[in-house]
């Protein structure tokens, strides 16, 4: 496999996770016998699948999928307040939870 395919890839979907996903996607549809979309010989299905990604081979909808929507990137993780306190004084109120009784067996 060429390693620059993948930088090719990050084109297409950006998130190497969804990258992941969608090759797997792909691999498995060409192992069960899916026509290549790209004339490539002598490839095993990972790096078809790979090299059909980087090349641009799929439509929008179908990596739509793989993609997360523009607007949930911006609301993905809120953004940290620094006036928070856990428990009001900053003290926990909840006791310490006690070790098992000698008189319990652990198995």
């Amino acid at each position: 496999m060429d390693p620059y395919v993948i930088f090719d890839c990050e084109k297409a979907l950006p998130n190497r996770f969804a990258l992941v996903l969608a090759a797997a996607a792909r691999t498995r549809a060409l192992d069960r016998g899916d026509e290549p979309r790209l004339a490539l010989r002598d490839r095993n299905a990972g790096d078809l699948a790979l090299q059909e990604i980087a090349a641009g081979a799929f439509s929008e909808d179908e990596l739509a999928p793989f993609l997360l929507p523009r607007q949930a990137e911006a609301c993905l993780l809120p953004a940290p307040s620094t006036t928070s306190k856990l428990c009001g004084d900053g003290r926990s109120k909840a006791a310490a939870a006690s070790a098992a009784s000698p008189t319990e067996a652990v198995h």
